[in-house]
């Protein structure tokens, strides 16, 4: 038992060098481990398609975050620094595509109609803007698993989540995590993918 303990420790602190998830996230993300598990989302007006494929598709890069309607702090910034990103990507296009997406992990909640209150607030631009959510609450755990983002009940009615930037190629892999106010270099690296 006590051997067991010691190697699934071992194992969930990356050979004891972190001692977080995001922590683990960040080694397994150097390691290239982390890829965006394709689930079917539910889109603002018709179902998303898969966003990411096997075989790739356009456009080249994605930055996603995860999110949740009522969410009254991360949330909100994040879909501040997705609105400058939008206009950076009206005035300037990406040849190959740069597309900005936010799955909301409430699926419970936030339906077609709550996202597309929240996206107009937003002011978004579907060309440039996906908000979508997944289309259970099994495929959002496979989604958010999949890239190591952790999303957990408040006993509130909300929940407390890391909020990044994640950056996506077009088969779904990691290839880059960044904080909200790091939205430039997001912006950047997905403009050089």
């Amino acid at each position: 038992m006590l051997v067991s303990f010691v190697w699934g420790l071992h194992r969930v602190t990356a050979g004891f060098e972190v001692w977080t998830f995001e922590g683990l996230r960040q080694v397994r993300l150097r390691a290239g481990a982390l890829r965006a598990a394709a689930v079917p989302l539910r889109g603002v007006s018709v179902d998303a398609p898969r966003l990411w494929r096997e075989r790739g598709a356009a456009p080249a890069a994605y930055l996603v975050d995860f999110v949740y309607t009522r969410c009254p702090g991360v949330c909100r910034a994040l879909g501040s620094e997705f609105q400058q990103m939008q206009r950076a990507l009206s005035a300037e296009p990406v040849p190959g595509g740069v597309h900005l997406v936010s799955i909301s992990f409430d699926v419970e909640r936030d339906d077609r109609a709550q996202l597309a209150q929240y996206a107009a607030r937003l002011g978004v631009d579907p060309a440039l803007w996906t908000f979508a959510v997944p289309a259970t609450p099994a495929d959002a755990r496979v989604l958010l698993g999949s890239l190591g983002v952790v999303a957990i009940p408040d006993g509130l009615g909300g929940f407390v989540h890391n909020g990044a930037i994640h950056l996506l190629d077009e088969h779904g892999r990691l290839r880059g995590l960044f904080e909200l106010e790091q939205w430039p270099q997001a912006l950047a690296a997905a403009r050089q993918l």
